[in-house]
């Protein structure tokens, strides 16, 4: 029997399937919201940048951090130097497959959304950079690192979510 007439134990399926779409919906919502602020903070720091220090022009923020105006053609580290448009289809296979696995187990973990949502943003923020400009505008310099911009940030702290995400689902079981 279904509709009004059910008796709360019946209805209780439904309820929990309810209960559980909505929770999915809230975490695709914060997934997106993250990625979304990730790429537009990328692309407006990345602006500014561009705009106020010449490429090679190194600043000192403070001893070991610097500001460099950099383009890398390659991938992390200047690897695949020169590779730009097979960097960017290999980067928007990666981002369709990653963006399908994170839909599948964003309710996995409440780290998922999160970890996912940087991951997406900064691979998004450096795709954006390989498809209208010659590379990855770069600018954070530490030490001995090459230097790195925020999406890099993004994509690895993302990283590091996901792969705690699933050691600590992990332990749940």
């Amino acid at each position: 029997m279904s509709g009004p007439g059910r008796s709360p134990r019946e209805a209780l399926p439904d309820v929990i399937a309810t209960r559980r779409r909505r929770e999915a919906l809230r975490r695709y919502r914060l997934m997106g919201l993250i990625a979304l602020g990730v790429v537009v903070a990328d692309q407006l720091v990345k602006a500014v940048i561009r705009g106020t220090i010449a490429r090679g022009e190194v600043v000192e923020v403070l001893p070991g951090v610097d500001l460099v105006h950099t383009i890398n053609t390659g991938i992390a580290f200047s690897l695949f130097s020169g590779s730009t448009g097979v960097i960017a289809v290999l980067t928007l296979v990666a981002i369709a497959a990653i963006a399908v696995v994170l839909v599948a187990y964003a309710g996995q973990h409440r780290l998922v959304p999160v970890g996912g949502g940087l991951l997406l943003g900064g691979s998004i923020g450096n795709l954006i950079d390989r498809l209208s400009r010659e590379g990855v505008t770069d600018y954070i310099a530490l030490g001995p690192w090459p230097p790195f911009n925020v999406a890099d940030i993004a994509v690895t702290t993302g990283a590091v979510l996901l792969v705690l995400s699933i050691i600590l689902a992990a332990g749940d079981d």
